[in-house]
């Protein structure tokens, strides 16, 4: 039973909605109150009333806004047992983060250096430890005005094993600066990972850590 109501949209207490059709449109399949209510043929105010008599608990605006955002689930998946090689990468990815991220942005990953190799090894944890999908790690180059945008974007490119399309190369054209003062000629690159969820998993495992350490 996936509609009912007839051909116009229904009062609160005109027609029962089943539990069980609420929690499957609702919970298992994530869908707003708004479209379970035109996939029910009822008002809004109809699946809310409903949900409040079956004492189901609503999303709030921050979760609702979550589930509009990845309708397919979490686009990561955190890895629930470590080898020793999972530990040490853990580990060091997580003192790279504290050293060289950015805990500011509640919503985005953010971790920052001119140093490929350690990039590199902030994409592994990424993808090995936090099942992050490739298509969700974008780059941010902050480049010199004189320098070739074109060529820095391959470079990365290459070097991080980042698809082209993923990464913007933002122009430094503060005129105090000179090319010879340059940290690099392929500028500073930032990995982004969009994800409030995943970013407060790393958050909390770092003051875990540290609690632990020190």
């Amino acid at each position: 039973m996936e509609k009912v109501g007839g051909s116009s949209p229904l009062e609160p207490t005109t027609l029962m909605l089943e539990k069980k059709i609420l929690q499957r449109f609702y919970y298992n399949k994530k869908l707003s109150m708004m479209d379970s209510a035109k996939l029910l043929n009822v008002t809004p105010a109809t699946v809310a009333y409903w949900m409040k008599q079956y004492c189901l608990k609503r999303r709030s605006i921050s979760e609702s806004a979550y589930v509009k955002q990845n309708p397919k689930g979490d686009p990561f998946c955190i890895k629930d047992k470590f080898t020793s090689e999972d530990k040490e990468l853990f580990v060091a990815c997580l003192m790279l983060y504290w050293a060289e991220g950015s805990r500011r942005n509640k919503h985005v990953i953010q971790l920052a250096n001119l140093d490929h190799r350690m990039l590199t090894l902030f994409i592994e944890f990424l993808k090995k430890i936090c099942g992050v999908k490739e298509n969700k790690i974008c780059l941010t180059i902050q480049l010199y005005k004189n320098f070739d945008k074109k060529a820095v974007k391959t470079y990365w490119s290459k070097t991080l094993k980042v698809p082209a399309q993923f990464i913007a190369v933002n122009i430094h054209s503060d005129n105090r600066s000179k090319p010879d003062l340059q940290w690099s000629k392929y500028g500073i690159a930032r990995i982004e990972v969009r994800n409030v969820k995943l970013k407060r998993w790393i958050d909390v495992e770092l003051e875990k850590y540290l609690h632990k350490m020190c």
